[in-house]
């Protein structure tokens, strides 16, 4: 993790940094350094004697309030411990925990992943009459989504019914999805001016990164905690902003200095990473969009070389292509496989890449895949956690009365479930219940008994005799096993359970509790993972954001791919814009666009034609490769692109040893 540059900061950085008071937009550009404005910024604070539960500093993924805070432990100590630094969903979860008895909620409560929210969705539909295919179940909770996160204005009434017996059957359960750890801090900020009135003074500065990613609801989150003339400080891109899908929205930036009307600017437009050349390129591009607040990119790095556009004829050859420029730029020269980046826009283009650097032997790395905590034995023994730390938590008792099978089947769980409805139960207290009859009883009975056991250990014995103690008594360890298709599988799938006890451990030490491990894992919804050393890395643009690179490849630039044809159909061209402003502005040294003629489609050749991205940034920093071959600068390029491919060669036959 990279210090805090000992570098004097900018002019227009120190004026961020060391801003008075009153609300401020840092408008950062790519490059430009506004992680390291933002936590000097904090650091400024708390030399002015700022008290500590005074600031507030928050962000979109846990990886990024990471960095903020590792950055700031070089400069504060053990003093960065005090500060309020988090994701927004998290600073969320802080004020639910506090004030969980105004939300008709316990502390103890349970964070539902997708899963969990599928299956109280299914139960919510299927008590309505309606239907719960897997498509509609998604569908549903897609709409309840974009309601809770403002994204649409209203909902008909059959909606506006399930929006509210799902919610209801949450707070049964004492628990909430990922989106109320928005909407219900929003209602308390709402409808309580004391609690309104403790967070703004806990709040008093406060800072807000990656500001072009928030939603309305978290706009309106951040007016409640940061009234017109706090000392609100927003960092943002709006040519940056490429999640409105997912309910960003651009508007918040501009809204801002509406709201806001002591509202100052600081562009910070020095940027740190990019040559000339592709700063040149992507500023002409984003210049093509109409809502942008507008700045201009310049770097101290030099001109450098231009952006190489060339063009494949199929997939195939453009992914080969690739693999082999690959191999050629980082043969006789100290690069390394992870200076190199594969972008594309849509994940499926991934494939032909994959199958051309396995047959190159070029290790390699696709971001995202299976998350550890989406792993079945990891599912199965989060069940148990949950239930442990959350008696209420149905979905949980569903889960692991079933891993591993004990001979409870659906007609029992229906029982067990229709005396818990009487008695105004969750389903492992009425499992408990000595007047509960039916003849797997006591298999539920023993079932419910080991939970209160092993909670009892948890709350009050070593975490390791715990964890053990709930792996042995469940059962757990023995299906894995059962299970495994070879003693390779089965030490896989422990493995990652060891991992999970092991993480309990760290945790426990640092003075955690079960109910607290437990919420920090279902924070975790980005899926985020360390870098991987020594491969090529190869992932979509919209994963890259936040990234960079020396040697970057944005590839499959066909019109109708990147832009994204629903993208032209329905008028979306900025978004796609910023997304390929984006793309370039990965790349640090060197920047190759390409695309393929052709594509094969259900056994058919379509062919395809180049991005109209392609013709937006300056033609005088672009160099056609394939075009320009009978020109000067085309000769010298072709050479330079076979000595490389030579020098490749030499290596991969060990003729330069």
């Amino acid at each position: 993790m990279p210090e805090i540059s000992s570098n004097p900061l900018n002019q227009a950085q120190y004026h961020a940094v060391h801003h008075r008071g009153g609300p401020l937009l840092v408008l950062a550009g790519a490059g430009s350094g506004k992680t390291r404005v933002i936590t000097e910024r904090i650091a400024a604070l708390i030399e002015r004697d700022v008290p500590f539960d005074a600031i507030t500093a928050v962000t979109f993924t846990n990886k990024a309030a990471r960095e903020m805070r590792e950055r700031l432990e070089k400069r504060l100590g053990e003093r960065v411990k005090k500060l309020r630094i988090c994701t927004f969903h998290a600073l969320g979860l802080m004020m639910i925990r506090e004030h969980a008895e105004l939300l008709g909620r316990r502390q103890r409560l349970s964070i539902f992943a997708m899963s969990e929210q599928k299956s109280a969705m299914r139960s919510v539909l299927a008590d309505l009459k309606l239907p719960t295919d897997a498509d509609q179940v998604d569908r549903i909770l897609a709409k309840v989504s974009q309601l809770k996160n403002g994204m649409v204005d209203q909902a008909d009434n059959i909606l506006n019914t399930v929006l509210e017996r799902y919610s209801s059957l949450l707070q049964k359960m004492n628990a909430v999805d990922f989106d109320d750890l928005i909407t219900l801090p929003l209602e308390l900020l709402q409808n309580h001016a004391d609690v309104r009135a403790l967070w703004q003074s806990r709040c008093r500065h406060f800072l807000v990164d990656e500001y072009q990613d928030s939603s309305r609801t978290q706009y309106d989150f951040v007016r409640l905690l940061a009234p017109d003339k706090a000392n609100l400080t927003v960092v943002g891109d709006d040519d940056q902003s490429i999640y409105g899908w997912r309910g960003a929205d651009i508007e918040n930036l501009f809204q801002l200095q509406r709201d806001y009307p002591t509202l100052e600017v600081v562009r910070l437009e020095e940027n740190y990473r990019s040559t000339g050349s592709i700063l040149q390129g992507a500023n002409s591009l984003i210049a093509n969009n109409s809502d942008r607040m507008g700045k201009t990119l310049r770097t101290n790095l030099g001109q450098g070389k231009k952006i190489r556009v060339w063009a494949a004829e199929t997939a195939e050859d453009e992914a080969e292509r690739v693999v082999a420029e690959i191999r050629a730029q980082k043969a006789g020269s100290d690069l390394k496989w992870d200076d190199f980046c594969i972008l594309y826009r849509a994940s499926f283009r991934s494939r032909a890449f994959e199958m051309a650097l396995r047959e190159a032997g070029v290790p390699y790395h696709v971001s995202g895949g299976l998350s550890f905590f989406d792993r079945a034995e990891i599912q199965d023994f989060l069940s148990y956690l949950r239930l442990i730390g959350n008696f209420s938590d149905d979905l949980a008792f569903m889960r692991a009365i079933s891993r591993p099978r004990r001979g409870i089947g659906s007609k029992a769980l229906e029982i067990l479930g229709q005396f818990a409805f009487e008695k105004q139960s969750s389903l492992l207290e009425a499992a408990l219940e000595d007047d509960f009859q039916h003849r797997r009883a006591d298999v539920l009975r023993a079932f419910g008994q080991m939970l209160v056991e092993c909670e009892h250990v948890f709350l009050h014995g070593e975490a390791d005799d715990a964890f053990d103690m709930l792996l042995d008594r469940s059962g757990l360890e023995d299906a894995i096993r059962a299970e495994a298709e070879d003693e390779d599988e089965a030490e896989r799938r422990m493995g990652n359970i060891m991992g999970l006890r092991r993480w309990w451990l760290r945790h426990s030490e640092n003075g955690g509790d079960l109910s607290q491990f437990l919420q920090h894992i279902f924070l975790m919804a980005d899926n985020e993972e360390d870098d991987p050393q020594a491969q090529v890395r190869l992932m979509t643009v919209h994963a890259a954001k936040g990234l960079e690179f020396s040697h970057v490849f944005v590839v499959a630039m066909e019109e109708g791919t990147f832009p994204h044809k629903h993208a032209i159909e329905e008028n979306r061209l900025e978004e796609e814009r910023r997304l390929m402003y984006v793309a370039m502005t990965r790349a640090r040294f060197m920047l190759t666009l390409s695309y393929a003629k052709s594509h094969r489609k259900f056994g058919q050749v379509e062919k395809m034609g180049p991005s109209s991205f392609l013709k937006e940034p300056d033609a005088e920093v672009l160099f056609w490769v394939d075009k320009a071959a009978d020109d000067e600068e085309g000769r010298a390029a072709s050479q330079d692109e076979a000595n490389a491919h030579m020098a490749a060669m030499r290596e991969m036959l060990g003729l330069d040893s």
